[in-house]
């Protein structure tokens, strides 16, 4: 009789603490969009909720762009973040799909990204401090430029940008009392992981879909 499973302790270690590796710091990375959630928040504002995982098999959750308003009118942020991802990963166009808890724009699954998160503390309505990010920018995965420095021609320079400024305090600000809801968060806070190190853009792996 054979064997289907053998003990891995650093694996059963990893399902205790949540199931895996996540992003804790801010970081300019490299990675895939591997779902993109239509969602409604309690509010009714409506948005677009990205599962990133980094080459590195590091994951950042419940990324959410808001592109409707409460009232019904446009989140002008939200929309052009949306549109503004669209750009780098090539997706002409966001449809409905059902997935397996809940609608899903099928057209971004798996797709390349590079993204620069910008870790931001808070004091949960418990009192216990949380994490999530925001999702400051949104580049090629390919060349590292974002859809603005594409067109106009430019070197990359956000990606840099963004990461000599997240050096200068990756976990971010003291916590504060904020909202929920904020316009993009994520993350884990039981999960106290290294700090995950961004690679410089490269063209390995990457799909061959991608614009730029």
């Amino acid at each position: 009789m054979s064997a289907i499973f053998q003990y891995n302790e650093a694996q059963a270690e990893a399902a205790d603490a949540g199931g895996g590796d996540y992003i804790t710091e801010s970081c300019v990375v490299r990675g895939f969009i591997d779902q993109a959630k239509w969602v409604e928040a309690n509010t009714g504002a409506k948005g677009l909720e990205l599962t990133f995982e980094s080459e590195k098999g590091q994951k950042a959750n419940y990324l959410t762009l808001y592109y409707q308003k409460k009232d019904g009118s446009q989140n002008e942020v939200g929309h052009q973040q949306i549109q503004s991802m669209m750009g780098v990963t090539g997706a002409q166009s966001l449809s409905q799909q059902q997935g397996k808890d809940g609608l899903i724009a099928p057209e971004l699954t798996r797709k390349p990204v590079q993204i620069a998160l910008e870790r931001e503390n808070y004091i949960k309505s418990n009192g216990d401090e949380g994490f999530r990010f925001q999702i400051k920018c949104f580049m090629s995965p390919k060349s590292g430029l974002t859809i603005a420095e594409h067109k106009a021609g430019k070197q990359a320079e956000s990606a840099a940008y963004w990461a000599e400024r997240f050096a200068k305090n990756p976990k971010g600000a003291p916590p504060k009392q904020q909202a929920q809801n904020a316009q993009s968060y994520g993350g884990d806070p039981r999960q106290q992981g290294d700090s995950f190190s961004y690679g410089a853009p490269g063209n390995d792996q990457m799909d061959d879909e991608i614009p730029f």
